[in-house]
């Protein structure tokens, strides 16, 4: 597991290999730059002493330090910035192959929790991965303090060996310790998106719990939950704070020793003031050794869980598909005059849903241009798979479908805008203007006959601001019906050859669905098929489907099945 998280490490490097090792060698030369000041010291105070060689003066060497400081500024800053590039690609790559992953693979993808969970490891995660490439990029720290111990060594060696045990100490415990370090991390991750996807289901029910009166119950369940992270945030920030304030101290204490050990050094006349200097400038260097290597082991542990959080997300994926680079998609061909839709046949239809035995199976349809098809049946009878399946948005087990007689091998991709539309049963609204949520990028030219097909225009002349109007979290502004026609405004400004309808009447009043359905079969080449078990689209279908227990149980016409089939019958006198 170690290797897959540093391997996710090298991918975001891959990303942008030339800023890494830009700024990778900036930070290699701030941190020589910091052993020259030690060695400078050292000859300052050697010179105020009588003790060094002839050469520099002292007021060169200071004047070469403080050249050297604006060098080590300079330098920092500069790589500093060119990391960034580094960083914010890093967490960019991440979120957008966890995006990509969830809307173009395969099949239904469902969130592991909340979607306000998602979102917390949208927003987390990949900031807490990129963390491994920091502390990668500033890991030449390391090196700059083995080369001061190495310094310290030459000058005196049983001095300088006082510095190795807290090192050895620090990695030990913090190498026992990071299993701890994981689980503190993966808690408080939990604690925090529980607290998000709470506060987000929250907001897309406030009507209901406004209705319901529990406004009180869902404060105290807030604040239990907030309770529950702070308990968890604490815990993972005092673990992974102590733990650094362990090798800080046993650093100290360290150099406590050195420095004692130095004094003792210098009385006895086997040092001199500016060895002594040396060492305490380099003290700092080596102690910096164990807190680094224990911040990397801890940052290691705390990576993987984010990498484990965001690959559960892409639930399916390949290993390292939350670092893959992009593939360059080329834009998928207009849809022409040439495959305008004259038939859509479908032969054997079969889409079982895992783990149960719910779904369709051997589903035959054909759609011919113009035409108006009906899919209808109880409830649980595989309607609306027929219609996912049919277009991609999940896979079919078996079946056939073809275009003017071509077979269509991937649906999802070619069943789109201009061919096809398609409306869910609960069509999803942004938090945006009603004009963006209906054109979504589309071309506005349509858009006035679109919002007349849709039979909203009255309710858009009614709105203060028009098109303009936001219509809040998931349309919460609109009404059940204005959220339907908007809907089917954003399908029908995209003027396909094919709408598909799932339960669009639903919430329409009955002379608004007249309307409706007359507007658009007044379309030369409107071809439209629905799930509907509404009276007013089945008398004006010209073929009905009749779905049981995912099978087509019945089809013809509105009079053939009130003659033939008891299931419609049903189905017919209950509509109202």
């Amino acid at each position: 597991m170690r290797a897959i998280t540093w391997r996710h490490a090298w991918g975001i490097i891959a990303a942008r290999p030339w800023p890494f090792f830009a700024s990778l060698s900036g930070y290699v030369v701030f941190f020589c730059l910091q052993l020259a000041p030690g060695l400078i010291t050292r000859r300052i105070f050697d010179g105020l002493s009588g003790q060094a060689p002839a050469g520099f003066n002292v007021w060169t060497l200071i004047a070469l330090m403080l050249a050297l400081e604006l060098g080590r500024v300079g330098t920092l800053y500069v790589a500093g910035v060119i990391f960034n590039v580094v960083s914010y690609s890093g967490e960019a790559l991440l979120k957008g192959n966890m995006l990509r992953w969830l809307v173009t693979a395969p099949g239904p993808r469902r969130l592991p929790g909340s979607t306000g969970e998602a979102v917390s490891r949208f927003r987390d995660d990949p900031l807490e991965t990129v963390g491994l490439t920091t502390i990668l990029i500033v890991s030449p720290q390391i090196v700059t303090g083995l080369v001061g111990f190495a310094i310290m060594l030459a000058i005196n060696a049983t001095i300088a060996l006082v510095v190795v045990p807290p090192v050895v100490a620090t990695v030990v415990v913090t190498y026992l310790l990071t299993r701890n370090i994981q689980r503190y991390r993966k808690a408080a991750r939990e604690a925090t998106a529980r607290v998000t996807g709470y506060i987000g289901e929250v907001f897309g029910a406030v009507q209901a719990l406004k209705l319901a009166g529990a406004e009180g119950r869902v404060v105290g369940r807030l604040a239990e939950l907030n309770e529950q992270r702070r308990a968890a945030s604490i815990r993972d920030l005092m673990f992974s704070t102590g733990l650094g304030s362990f090798g800080a101290n046993l650093a100290a204490l360290g150099s406590g020793c050195v420095l004692l050990l130095a004094a003792q050094a210098m009385r006895a006349g086997a040092f001199t003031v500016g060895d002594f200097t040396l060492f305490a400038s380099y003290l700092a260097l080596a102690s910096a050794i164990p807190a680094m290597v224990g911040q990397i082991l801890a940052v290691e542990r705390q990576s993987r869980v984010s990498i484990d959080r965001m690959r559960a997300l892409a639930d399916g994926a390949p290993p390292l598909a939350l670092v893959a680079r992009p593939p360059k998609v080329a834009p998928a061909p207009a849809a022409t005059r040439a495959d305008g839709l004259e038939v859509l046949s479908v032969r054997g239809l079969t889409r079982r849903h895992p783990g149960s035995e719910r779904g369709i199976e051997g589903v035959d349809l054909t759609l011919r241009r113009g035409g108006f098809t009906v899919v209808t049946g109880p409830v649980g009878a595989g309607k609306t798979t027929l219609v996912r399946a049919l277009i991609g948005l999940i896979p079919r087990d078996a079946g056939e479908i073809a275009w003017n007689g071509a077979p269509v091998a991937d649906p999802a991709s070619f069943l789109v805008p201009p061919r096809c539309a398609y409306t869910a049963q609960q069509p999803r609204l942004f938090s945006e203007t009603l004009r963006q949520n209906v054109l979504m990028g589309a071309d506005a030219a349509g858009l006035d006959h679109a919002i007349e097909l849709a039979v909203f225009e009255d309710d858009v002349a009614g709105f203060e601001q028009g098109l303009e109007t936001r219509v809040g979290t998931r349309g919460v502004t609109l009404s059940g019906g204005q959220l339907q026609r908007a809907a089917a405004t954003r399908m029908f400004v995209r003027g396909t050859d094919l709408v598909i309808f799932d339960d669009l009447s639903s919430a329409l009043d009955v002379a608004t669905e007249q309307q409706l359905w007359r507007r658009l079969f007044a379309q030369d080449r409107s071809t439209c098929l629905a799930i509907s078990h509404r009276r007013e689209a089945l008398r004006r279908a010209d073929e009905i489907l009749v779905l049981d227990e995912g099978r087509v149980v019945a089809r013809g016409d509105a009079a053939a099945l009130l003659v033939g089939c008891a299931l419609f019958q049903r189905i017919w006198g209950e509509d109202q």
